[in-house]
C-alpha cells in the first residue's frame, strides 16, 4: 500500500477500536495501531486523530480525573454512522459516544489500558472491553453467588476467550476492603465448584499502588492450614482455586504491557 492507503487504514483501525472502546487516550490508539508506545507512534497517532477531527468523525476532551490530564477521545454521529456502515455499531446502538466521553472515568480508562495491553500481548484471543461487557456482548457477562444471605451478580472487568476457557479479568485500580476480598473469594467459589466450567481463570490486574497486595490478599483468604472449621470441599475447592485458576499482572501505564506477579 501507498502511504494514503496506510493512513486511511490507520483512520479506519481508529474509528474501529473507539467502536469497542467507548474511547481512547492517544496512547492507548498509538498502542493498538502501531503495536507500541514511542515517541514516533504517538506522533503518528495524533496525526491520524488530527485528521478524524477535523473531518468531522470524532470529538476530544481532556481527562479532568487523572493527573497528566490525557486527551480523550470518542466517535460522534458521522464516525458512528460510518461505523453502522461497516458492520461496526457501537453498543447499544447509541448514534454517538459523546455520553461515554463526557462521563468518562477512571476505571473504564484503565481498563481499556489493561484491554489494549491483551490485544497486543494476544492476538490471536477473542477478547471483549468493559463497554462490551457491560452492553451484554461478551460471551459471558455475570456469575450470580451468595454472599451475607443473598443472591448477588459479579460482573467481569474484561472477557478474554483462551483455548482453555474464558479468562475473567478484575481490573485492580483502588484498594479493596476486606468485605469486597471476601465478596471476590465467594464469587470465585461459585465460578469453580465445578471442575472444567466455562471459566477457566480469574486474573487480576494491579493498575494502582494500593492495589499491589491483591496477590497476597487472595492468598492468604484462600489458604487455610490447620483451620479445620472449614469445610473439607471448601478447603479442597480453595486449594485447587489458588493452585490453579488465578494469576496476576500488573499494568505498566507507560508501555500498555502487562507484567506477571508471583502470586
Amino acid at each position: 500500500m501507498d502511504k494514503r492507503q496506510i493512513g486511511m487504514q490507520y483512520r479506519e483501525d481508529a474509528l474501529r477500536a473507539l467502536a469497542r472502546l467507548g474511547y481512547a487516550t492517544i496512547r492507548q490508539l498509538a498502542k493498538l495501531l502501531h503495536g507500541r508506545c514511542t515517541e514516533s507512534t504517538l506522533k503518528m497517532t495524533g496525526r491520524t486523530l488530527r485528521w478524524l477531527r477535523d473531518n468531522g468523525f470524532v470529538v476530544t476532551r481532556r481527562d479532568t480525573t487523572s493527573v497528566t490530564s490525557e486527551l480523550l477521545v470518542a466517535v460522534n454521529g458521522a464516525g458512528a454512522r460510518w461505523l453502522a456502515a461497516e458492520g461496526r455499531p457501537l453498543p447499544d446502538d447509541k448514534i454517538h459516544a459523546r455520553d461515554w466521553l463526557r462521563h468518562a472515568h477512571r476505571h473504564r480508562t484503565v481498563c481499556n489500558s489493561v484491554f489494549t495491553a491483551l490485544r497486543i500481548q494476544s492476538p490471536d484471543s477473542k477478547l471483549w472491553s468493559e463497554l462490551e461487557v457491560r452492553a451484554g456482548e461478551a460471551q459471558l457477562d455475570f456469575v450470580n453467588y451468595r454472599f451475607d444471605g443473598q443472591w448477588v451478580a459479579k460482573v467481569p472487568d474484561l472477557v478474554v476467550a483462551t483455548s482453555g476457557g474464558l479468562e475473567w479479568v478484575e481490573v485492580e485500580n483502588s484498594w479493596r476492603s476486606d468485605k469486597d476480598v471476601a465478596k471476590m473469594v465467594e464469587s470465585m467459589r461459585a465460578m469453580f465448584a465445578q471442575p472444567g466450567g466455562l471459566i477457566a481463570r480469574v486474573h487480576f490486574v494491579i493498575a494502582a499502588p494500593g492495589a499491589k497486595t491483591i496477590g497476597t490478599r487472595m492468598r492468604r483468604k484462600l489458604t487455610h492450614g490447620n483451620d479445620f472449621a472449614t469445610p473439607r470441599q471448601v478447603r479442597e475447592l480453595d486449594a485447587r482455586i489458588l493452585e490453579e485458576h488465578i494469576i496476576v499482572s500488573k499494568l505498566d501505564h507507560e508501555q500498555l504491557e502487562l507484567v506477571p506477579v508471583t502470586l
